[in-house]
């Protein structure tokens, strides 16, 4: 490596040598190195005299965070910072950041994509054609369309806005909620929580994972929910009680549920919302794009190049 790299930088993700070659060329400047595998113990191999960590889907475990010898920054991957020991590094004078709304339109396109597959049972019907079954009712039982649904959003930062925004162009009724109150210059109406659960056709959570927000979806909310409501969650697991949500969708107390996040992932093979037919399951997909990829890299390295030549960081981007 040239002397004149900036780092070493530590990727906490065990990617294949072809994607990480593409972030490589997307990180101009940086000395990347990639942890071999998920393990905690590859994780503090990767940081072991690293100046910079970029965490990603496992996010930083505090064990390798003290083990970090040589850290300044930690940038996550991506906008949630749920899974980075936050007062650990403030405690140990490591500054953490964050790339907030980078990969929202990417989010805010599968959340479309999940609502409209999910209402017309799309996954049911890919199955049933690729095993050879043409089957062709005249109505498809339970499918629906998404024009002229009324969408209600739960967390409307980044994310949020973008999908209110395409959903205008579904004719839907698009409802909001956010703890910090009304947005400014949307055509979304603000609603309270209450509202939403009870009144919309789709549910769809756009919220960080805090210690506010966890389980913000539990027993009383499902209940709440109209009998033919989908709850879609492009956010984080936690935001969802999972075994409330089990129990209502096993008796079919509302239509179903379309989710690219759960409680813990990678998900056990065993649980139940991978074997309910009214359920569509993605195994966390959300940033997941060729074009995501280099928005997202190209945002990181260029903060750490600011961090690393003195320049600062955007104070949006700055968690502590």
């Amino acid at each position: 490596m040239s002397g004149d790299l900036i780092g070493p930088v530590a990727v906490l993700d065990a990617m294949p040598e072809d994607m990480q070659n593409k972030v490589r060329s997307y990180a101009d400047g940086l000395d990347l190195r990639f942890a071999a595998s998920y393990s905690e113990e590859d994780f503090a191999k990767t940081v072991k005299g690293a100046a910079y960590i970029v965490p990603r889907g496992q996010g930083l475990p505090a064990s390798v965070l003290r083990g970090a010898d040589s850290v300044r920054l930690v940038h996550q991957w991506g906008t949630g910072y749920d899974k980075i020991p936050v007062d650990l590094a403030k405690e140990m004078g490591v500054t953490v950041a964050r790339s907030p709304g980078v990969n929202a339109p990417t989010i805010a396109d599968l959340t479309i994509g999940m609502m409209i597959a999910a209402l017309r049972r799309i996954p049911l019907h890919y199955n049933n054609t690729r095993a050879g079954k043409w089957i062709v009712p005249e109505i498809v039982p339970g499918a629906r369309d998404l024009s002229s649904q009324k969408v209600g959003l739960i967390g409307f930062g980044a994310i949020g806005q973008l999908v209110a925004k395409r959903l205008t162009g579904f004719d839907c009724e698009v409802l909001y909620y956010r703890r910090s109150g009304q947005a400014e210059s949307t055509s979304a109406r603000y609603a309270e929580r209450d509202e939403i659960l009870e009144t919309c056709d789709i549910v769809s959570l756009h919220m960080p994972l805090t210690e506010a927000s966890h389980h913000t979806i539990g027993a009383e909310e499902l209940a709440r929910m109209k009998s033919d409501a989908l709850l879609v969650n492009t956010g984080r697991g936690g935001l969802i009680d999972e075994a409330a949500l089990i129990d209502t969708l096993t008796h079919k107390r509302i239509a179903g549920a379309a989710l690219d996040v759960f409680t813990e992932e990678p998900v056990e093979p065993d649980n139940p919302l991978l074997r309910l037919d009214n359920v569509l399951p993605l195994p966390h997909i959300g940033g997941h794009s060729e074009d995501n990829l280099k928005r997202m890299v190209n945002h990181w390295a260029s903060n750490i190049r600011a961090f690393h030549e003195g320049r600062g960081i955007d104070e949006s981007c700055i968690v502590t």
